[in-house]
């Protein structure tokens, strides 16, 4: 999978040397040369390995927290028999506040006991009180502060629905660890985004949970370009830096994901965050 993924890598930087902003070309235009035409197919296996390492870690922590959401402990709705099932399918997967809720909104996590918040006013809460799967939705945690990714499963006994075990997934730490399985060189970005606009996952930690509109006219129209497709290509100035991004809309969590190249290199991460 690493050396795929360093390959992909490779393919997007030769793309992007024979001309990044045709990967995705106009079809009323001229059929692309057949040496265009396999770069396209290459530099979409780049955004295609991004999509697929960030879409998998939170389908993974779902399927987990869906086997264990039919176990006798969850199903008991009972903290003291749930808090190791779910401590031990914690540690298989992504880094996160995993937690158990009643359908009152109180809740218990792992790392904290008994939390003094309620999330009955989560936007979320009410789908998986219907007895829906929640993957994606961006929400800064009430128990950590921290920008995060819910997972969350309903817990059912017979027909009724008796509480949600859930994860609120560490953005920077998801972030962190999908640019280390995809080994990228200084000249490579990503980042993926919902349709508010939020920026969920980024290489650089100083953008995540940031408004991408409020960055800057350069950002603002390419964010704009971005959600009005489900895939393309765009290229705009940020930091004083060039950028070409591939991306393409995920249909499992809605975000849209964006792989890209910096001909200059990278700017270092966090740097004059508020200038675009």
């Amino acid at each position: 999978m690493w050396i795929l993924l360093k390959l992909a890598v490779f393919l997007l930087a030769v793309d992007a040397e024979l001309g990044f902003a045709q990967t995705h070309p106009d079809r009323s235009g001229p059929p692309p040369s057949p040496a265009k035409q396999s770069m396209k197919i290459d530099a979409t296996v780049a955004l295609a390995a991004l999509t697929s390492l960030g879409d998998g870690h939170l389908s993974k922590l779902a399927a987990t927290l869906g086997v264990l959401a039919r176990s006798p402990e969850a199903r008991s709705a009972e903290w003291d028999k749930l808090r190791e099932p779910l401590a031990a399918a914690a540690r298989d997967n992504v880094e996160a506040l995993n937690w158990f809720a009643l359908p009152d909104g109180s809740y218990w996590s792992v790392q904290n006991g008994q939390e003094t918040g309620n999330l009955s006013d989560r936007a979320y809460f009410p789908r998986l009180l219907r007895g829906e799967t929640v993957i994606g939705e961006l929400v800064v945690s009430k128990a950590t502060g921290k920008s995060s990714a819910i997972v969350a499963v309903p817990v059912r006994r017979g027909s009724e629905v008796v509480g949600a075990l859930g994860a609120s997934v560490f953005l920077d730490k998801l972030s962190a660890q999908i640019e280390r399985e995809l080994g990228l060189d200084d000249t490579m970005i990503f980042y993926s985004f919902d349709a508010k606009p939020t920026v969920a996952l980024d290489w650089d930690p100083a953008i995540i949970f940031a408004d991408p509109m409020q960055l800057g006219p350069e950002v603002s129209r390419a964010f704009r370009e971005m959600l009005s497709k489900e895939e393309g290509s765009v290229q705009y100035a940020f930091r004083g830096r060039k950028r070409k991004v591939i991306f393409r809309r995920s249909g499992l969590t809605g975000w849209w994901y964006a792989f890209g190249l910096i001909p200059e290199g990278r700017e270092r991460p966090g740097s004059a965050s508020g200038q675009r």
